[in-house]
């Protein structure tokens, strides 16, 4: 899925990075979007389709997708991380989880406020809201619960959605109608050749051209969590080893 990338494609790409929180305004996304959010930024400008999202589950730490961590193939440690309002932060990887696309970054103390998260999973047809940072696109998508309970190899439990989320979005929150988080975007259930070509091009061409989004895999917001929590802890355990 990491190709690269003429440079001319990345600095345009970069140039229109959409962040999410004057789309979210007057949706369920917006609290999310403008304080919780953030994008996840690999090189300036992008590198290699460095670009993905995160959302804070505390006032020291964010989750994304792990896959947004690798580009050409090998784990990135540091990242950037960009909030609504151009604020920029370093952030530092924590873990990856071995049974889930997710990932747990480490930010400076109140970078982002803390997210609201849903105690249930969605119902079928259920409307929910994506926020996102793509090269080209818009920064929040709306759309619809196809399966509310779903588990994808390799990605974990969640659910799918059909929805117009961009490439950048993998990792970033997605709400139900009382604005709080109930999964991550993750995956496309049939990517077919939309990755390859998002990379040759720097933008989700087939995204955009998709008028009633596509099937997506949404992490649950559930297991999400219980394993974010469980990577912290072992991380400062090993911390505080001698």
């Amino acid at each position: 899925m990491r190709r690269t990338v003429p440079a001319l494609l990345l600095l345009f790409a970069s140039a229109c990075a959409s962040l999410p929180g004057r789309e979210a305004a007057n949706t369920p996304a917006e609290r999310v979007a403008r304080t919780s959010y953030a994008a996840v930024v690999i090189g300036a400008p992008p590198l290699f389709g460095g670009l993905g999202s995160s959302v804070a589950i505390d006032d020291r730490h964010v989750i994304t997708n792990a896959h947004v961590l690798r580009v050409a193939g090998l784990t990135v440690n540091d990242v950037t991380l960009v909030r609504d309002d151009g604020a920029r932060a370093p952030a530092r990887l924590v873990a990856r989880s071995p049974v889930m696309d997710l990932a747990v970054l480490r930010m400076p103390q109140g970078f982002l406020m803390p997210a609201s998260f849903s105690p249930r999973s969605p119902h079928r047809h259920e409307p929910v809201w994506a926020a996102g940072t793509s090269g080209v696109g818009p920064g929040v998508a709306v759309g619809k619960v196809m399966a509310p309970h779903a588990t994808l190899a390799a990605f974990g439990e969640g659910f799918t959605a059909r929805i117009g989320a961009l490439m950048g979005y993998s990792g970033g929150p997605v709400v139900g109608q009382d604005g709080a988080v109930v999964g991550l975007t993750t995956a496309l259930v049939s990517p077919g050749a939309a990755p390859v070509l998002a990379a040759l091009t720097g933008a989700d061409l087939q995204g955009l051209l998709a008028k009633d989004g596509r099937e997506v895999f949404v992490l649950g917001i559930g297991p999400a969590l219980a394993e974010a929590q469980r990577l912290i802890a072992e991380a400062e355990l090993v911390a505080s080893r001698p």
